[in-house]
């Protein structure tokens, strides 16, 4: 089937809401320590993290769509003031997976970052998602360091 690729902004941060749903789901079942961090964790939270950074720097919001126009995947990455490109969030609908969508998501998350000269590049990696990081190795992101946290209820 045809994948149509959008570029977006942060006006189209509420396109991707079902989606990260689900990853915020995913990671929910998969953390050992965090569960109700996940939980309790809302996408209008998130989105406001997101406008702030954008407010910030800038950033970009890649969506894949099915031929009937589904968001089926997206990938939300930004730049800051300071040239450092990070990929916030990413995720295909499992019932995709395998088709390459995940990959053209990244290269053009990453070609947008080159056509900005970043100085540097990162993706948060949640614990129990360890799965994700031979997929992130691929594109030249390796463990760099471990942080640990402590969340108050």
């Amino acid at each position: 089937m045809e994948i149509s690729y959008i570029e977006g902004n942060e006006k189209d941060l509420d396109l991707i809401q079902p989606l990260w749903e689900k990853l915020r789901q995913h990671h929910q079942k998969k953390s050992e320590h965090f569960q109700n961090h996940y939980q309790n964790f809302d996408f209008q939270e998130r989105k406001e993290d997101l406008l702030k950074k954008s407010a910030e720097g800038s950033m970009r919001v890649d969506l894949a769509e099915d031929p009937k126009n589904r968001v089926v995947g997206y990938c939300v990455s930004s730049l800051s003031t300071e040239l450092e490109g990070e990929i916030d969030s990413i995720y295909v609908d499992e019932a995709w997976r395998s088709e390459g969508i995940g990959s053209r998501l990244m290269e053009r998350a990453l070609e947008w970052m080159d056509e900005n000269h970043v100085k540097k590049r990162r993706i948060l990696v949640a614990n129990g998602n360890e799965e994700a990081l031979e997929f992130y190795e691929r594109y030249g992101f390796y463990h760099r360091a471990t942080v640990l946290e402590q969340i108050n209820h």
